[in-house]
């Protein structure tokens, strides 16, 4: 008994000892990497130190755009490096310091000495309200019983009217910012454009405020308009009675979903024109599917690959059932907490026509890094609908991801993505303020 005990101290000791090595060798490879990151040596890097699963994923060009976006001038020190091992992986991270900046980088290590990660990002900072704006609490109630708390953003210069924008949300519960993940972006285009003369009034969404009295009320006979149009309408109607506000130049500016149904709002509320964020002109069911499809792990087997394919196809065929169905049959579905009425009363709207007819100035914007909604399937709709129109503009975005904020990092192109803090492209926001100002009265 003795010596087992002193045999399981010694292993032990030896595993202690090898953890250890691991954690020095990979501490002082990544500060290896961390300077050649400096010295702009991508290819070097990826050549030296990516494991072949980080090389397919991760090409130099795109580990130049991560370190060069986040980075600072000029490079301090390098600070606080930990290192932990876990299951014959070291992870690394620390702070890099430069004189206008702070980085986080994060590495993986596997036991050939070969990066199975690299993540670089500077830690979020909260925006404060511009000392060019203020704000103000205001309640938004389309419907008695469904009071939503919004704030209004305002100019602080005295100098109004001010022309506007509503911000309507995407899919599913969303509060007034549009949080998700490390992203705020209605708090961004608010700050932003109130800094260029625009008021812009967001709101918390229904569903995310009220989503269980809204199941309790309506049930699988919840649609859009009450989810998201009535509200959108209400608060473009608050705009255009309040004093501040030019009334003829209220706009409604539309995120995914939000985007798909401004065409939608604009025939309630008459607005001055629209803004469409990555919105569409598809179904929604369809884009659900290409989605289904696009986002296929690559790590899943053939066998669960065609099962996903298959479950995708099934869906497809079912979404596309339900206008052939009365709306108490389509009622009986529920997909992912949405009944098939939901689907088929928004295929009950031809939005690009509806857009077209409106005849008012509208801007499409698309990041081309969308992977939830393409440039080659959404953004090319709205160019074929739009061709021969002169009110409308269409931009398109290199880098800019469906949130329009920069796409980087070997997650580029995936939900994971969303994680790495960051706010909305400066000139997303700039190319809305000069289009505002020059279709102004």
């Amino acid at each position: 008994m003795r010596k087992k005990y002193i045999f399981l101290i010694g292993l032990s000791l030896a595993i202690f000892s090898a953890c250890s090595s691991q954690e020095s060798t990979a501490e002082e490879n990544t500060q290896k990497v961390i300077q050649q990151l400096q010295d702009e040596e991508y290819q070097q890097i990826e050549q030296e130190y990516f494991s072949e699963a980080l090389l397919e994923k991760y090409p130099a060009a795109e580990l130049q755009l991560s370190w060069e976006a986040n980075r600072g001038t000029a490079l301090d020190e390098i600070n606080n490096l930990e290192a932990a091992a876990k299951e014959e992986k070291t992870t690394v991270s620390g702070e890099v310091i430069f004189d206008d900046a702070t980085v986080t980088v994060k590495t993986k290590w596997n036991e050939e000495e070969k990066l199975e990660s690299l993540q670089i990002e500077r830690p979020y900072e909260e925006l404060t309200l511009p000392g060019s704006a203020v704000e103000e609490e205001i309640t938004i109630e389309a419907e008695e019983g469904y009071p939503l708390s919004g704030k209004l953003t305002l100019p602080d210069d005295g100098e109004g009217p001010f022309p506007a924008v509503v911000l309507v949300q995407g899919s599913g519960p969303s509060d007034m910012d549009e949080a998700i993940y490390s992203y705020k972006p209605f708090q961004d285009i608010a700050y932003g454009l109130a800094e260029n003369g625009i008021a812009v009034l967001r709101y918390d969404k229904r569903t995310f405020t009220h989503g269980a009295k809204m199941m309790e009320d309506l049930g699988p006979a919840l649609t859009v308009k009450e989810e998201t149009i009535d509200d959108a309408v209400e608060a473009a109607r608050l705009l255009q009675a309040d004093d501040r506000i030019q009334a003829n130049q209220v706009y409604i500016g539309g995120h995914s979903l939000g985007g798909m149904l401004a065409p939608r709002i604009d025939e309630e509320a008459d607005t001055a024109g629209m803004i469409l964020l990555a919105g569409s002109p598809r179904s929604l069911w369809e884009i659900m599917y290409d989605q289904q499809l696009d986002l296929i792990p690559e790590n899943l087997s053939d066998k669960a690959k065609e099962r996903v394919k298959e479950q995708a196809e099934a869906f497809k065929e079912l979404t596309e059932s339900f206008q052939d169905m009365s709306a108490e049959e389509a009622m009986e579905y529920d997909l992912s907490g949405m009944s098939g009425y939901y689907f088929q009363e928004m295929d009950q709207y031809d939005i690009g026509q509806i857009a077209l007819d409106s005849n008012k100035p509208i801007l499409v914007l698309q990041g081309e890094a969308d992977f939830q909604v393409t440039m080659e399937k959404d953004f090319a709709a709205w160019q074929s609908i739009f061709e021969n129109d002169p009110q409308v503009t269409l931009k398109s975005y290199p880098n800019l991801n469906h949130i329009f904020i920069l796409s980087q990092g070997e997650n580029k192109g995936s939900v994971q993505e969303y994680q790495i803090p960051g706010h909305v492209d400066e000139k997303v926001i700039t190319d809305i303020s000069d289009w505002i100002i020059e279709h102004k009265n």
